[in-house]
């Protein structure tokens, strides 16, 4: 039993990095009713910035992070206002081809500027596993976790108590009557690109010590960030950290019990099985999935 709860606590540090890329997926669907599908090598991208800010540049670690989550957020809001926003009436199916056309350029983009050889990422933290009782934690694992839920809870708050957050969800409601009553539409879905590269960008950062940076760090990471994302209920902030933590312990015992190999197929079983019972997921409601 104890070694069973010991898996469980090692599929959290997993489970925080899915909801963190799943955040990011929710908070541009919210506004621009997109499924942005290279938010993964969009993360890449940063990730790679931020080798480069620390082995070229020899920046400080702070410095060079903030930096490169600048840049994601200035990437973010870009790829919306010279891109996306001029093929925001066409059917979503071209808008769903273009993001999946940016996740194959980008990601090959990588590859050509900074090669396919795995880089070194330095840790947050340092230090030896943390003892609480039979269990144990490293002091990543818990930077990770609740890096995640303080993001979660500031992004919960911004949406429920500010102005910027009531004009957010006018736009998920209705974008052309948000429009017609003053709200800055346009500067609102930049800006909630911006949150969504730059939180994508933090979850590559976050998981490259561990898996090793390259072009195709973030390809499965993303599908089980995108399954957190549906699980959980496109739309619902607390439904990608949930589904983000689920995901994680399933993900986490399965590769421990069973194999590696059937990560992937359990973890859609086990979508297929709540959206069945539940087709708007976990915290999804009928009202998103009219939008």
């Amino acid at each position: 039993m104890v070694q069973f709860g010991q898996d469980v606590i090692g599929g959290l540090g997993f489970g925080a990095i899915y909801a963190l890329a799943a955040l990011g997926l929710v908070i541009i669907f919210k506004t621009s009713r997109l499924v942005n599908f290279a938010f993964g090598s969009m993360g890449t991208a940063v990730a790679m910035i931020l080798w480069t800010l620390l082995s070229a540049v020899r920046l400080p670690l702070v410095a060079a992070w903030l930096l490169a989550l600048v840049g994601a957020a200035v990437v973010g809001a870009l790829t919306d206002e010279a891109l996306l926003r001029r093929i925001e009436q066409a059917p979503s199916l071209i808008q769903i081809t273009i993001t999946l056309g940016l996740f194959i350029g980008i990601e090959g983009l990588v590859g050509v500027l900074w090669g396919y050889t795995p880089k070194p990422l330095p840790e947050l933290t340092s230090g030896g596993s943390l003892r609480v009782g039979p269990y144990f934690l490293t002091p990543d694992q818990l930077l990770i976790v609740a890096l995640t839920l303080v993001l979660a809870a500031a992004l919960h708050f911004v949406l429920e108590r500010t102005r910027l957050g009531l004009a957010m969800r006018a736009i998920a409601q209705d974008r052309d009557t948000a429009m017609l009553m003053g709200v800055p539409t346009r500067r609102t879905v930049a800006l909630s690109w911006a949150w969504g590269v730059l939180l994508s960008g933090l979850a590559a950062i976050l998981v490259a010590p561990a898996v090793s940076l390259s072009p195709t760090m973030m390809d499965q990471i993303a599908v089980f960030a995108f399954a957190a994302a549906v699980l959980g209920g496109f739309g619902s902030l607390a439904g990608a950290i949930v589904g983000g933590f689920i995901v994680g312990i399933v993900g986490n015992l399965i590769s421990a019990y069973l194999s590696t190999n059937f990560q992937l197929t359990f973890i859609f079983l086990l979508i297929v099985a709540v959206l069945y019972v539940r087709p708007h997921g976990i915290f999804g409601s009928a009202a998103q999935s009219r939008q």
